[in-house]
């Protein structure tokens, strides 16, 4: 849709209807069927969702060209409806930074870029963006394991918290010295049982993880007792 570039928002009933504040109160209305819309949210706050889904005007280059735009609470609405006048050095990079990932990753700066908060948007949104030595390995490491593996870094990954999710999606990826058996044992037993490695695996919590999806690697459990497998033979 092309948008018109004004603050003035022609309305009607059925527009109206849509509208949570009175449009056509005295204070804003303009000749019975205009309003300031710039004026109504700056007393009622803005709704820019709700302008860009019902209406053609385009209040954010206006804000933006009459130097009257809120960057640092708005910056989000820059980012998804008008990228084109996306300013880096005033876009609020700390609060919004998803936004640009999500809606206009062709702007996203990284430099300023919120890599602590928001690493995983751009690995969702635009991967050709992302800065292995910038991304927040400690909080967003799952999502590389998940979705790009072969971006992969086993010395950044953090396997305290996901190790989980590198049993589950990149098995190959799977550094049994740097694993975290003792949280995440049963992944393994369920996902790449062919990794089990019997001396670190977590037995006394996730012994049936092993009866359930590899019995047959119960036999490489240390201590494997003849009371044991004559149980599991008897349980089959």
């Amino acid at each position: 849709m092309k948008r018109i570039v004004t603050n003035i928002l022609e309305i009607d009933d059925v527009f109206y209807n849509k509208s949570s504040v009175d449009l056509y109160d005295e204070d804003f209305i303009i000749n019975n069927d205009k309003v300031d819309i710039h004026k109504v949210f700056l007393i009622f706050g803005e709704r820019y969702n709700w302008l860009y889904e019902h209406s053609n005007i385009d209040l954010i280059a206006w804000e933006i060209e009459h130097d009257c735009f809120d960057w640092e609470n708005n910056s989000w609405a820059v980012a998804k409806y008008c990228p084109k006048k996306l300013d880096s050095d005033k876009f609020n990079w700390k609060k919004y930074s998803n936004y640009v990932a999500k809606y206009c990753p062709n702007k996203l700066d990284s430099e300023k870029y919120n890599w602590k908060k928001y690493s995983k948007h751009v690995a969702k949104y635009c991967p050709e963006k992302l800065d292995m030595d910038k991304y927040n390995w400690k909080r967003h490491s799952w999502v590389i394991a998940a979705y790009y593996p072969y971006k992969f870094d086993t010395n950044k990954y953090n396997w305290k918290k996901y190790s989980w999710a590198v049993a589950r999606y990149c098995p190959d990826k799977l550094d049994p010295d740097k694993f975290n058996w003792k949280k995440d044992s049963d992944y393994v037993a369920k996902y790449c049982p062919d990794k089990l490695d019997p001396e670190k695996f977590n037995w006394k919590k996730f012994t049936n993880y092993v009866r359930k999806y590899c019995p047959s690697k119960l036999e490489l459990k240390p201590y494997y007792t003849k009371k044991e497998k004559n149980n599991e033979k008897n349980s089959n």
